[in-house]
C-alpha cells in the first residue's frame, strides 16, 4: 500500500494475504478474525526493529468492518473533527490511528504477540 510507505518513509512494503480456518476455529471455537501484522526494519533511530503481533476479534470480521465504516461515517460528518470536503479520501488520511484501536478495543478486538516477537 502506497500510503502505507509513505507514512512511514519505508523503502519496501509488502502484504501478503492469506485465507483459511482460524486457529480458535481449528481449536473448536466459532470464527473469528485474525490478521497476523510483521514489522521490520530501521526505527526512527536507525536501530533494527522486528514486531510480529495478531489483530484479533472473537466475533469475527463483521464487528471489525461495522467500526471501520462508523468511524469513517462520523469522521466524513465533520462528528468527530472538521467536516471533510468532497473528494476521494482513504482511512488513513482520516482517522487517527490511536482513536481507531481504541474504538476496535471497545468491540472486543485486541492485539497480541506473534510466535517469534522480540
Amino acid at each position: 500500500m502506497t500510503s502505507l510507505a509513505l507514512a512511514t518513509d519505508a523503502p519496501d512494503v509488502r502484504f501478503d494475504f492469506a485465507v483459511g480456518e482460524s486457529a480458535g476455529r481449528r481449536r473448536g471455537e466459532p470464527a473469528s478474525f485474525e490478521v497476523r501484522i510483521d514489522l521490520e526494519g530501521a526505527g526512527p533511530g536507525g536501530a533494527p526493529i522486528r514486531r510480529s503481533r495478531y489483530l484479533v476479534h472473537p466475533a469475527g470480521q463483521r464487528p471489525m468492518t461495522a467500526t471501520g465504516i462508523a468511524l469513517g461515517v462520523e469522521r466524513l460528518l465533520g462528528l468527530r473533527g472538521e467536516a471533510v470536503a468532497p473528494g476521494v479520501h482513504t482511512p488513513e488520511t482520516l482517522l487517527d490511528p490511536a482513536y481507531a484501536v481504541e474504538r476496535l478495543a471497545e468491540t472486543g478486538a485486541y492485539f497480541i504477540g506473534a510466535p517469534g516477537d522480540s
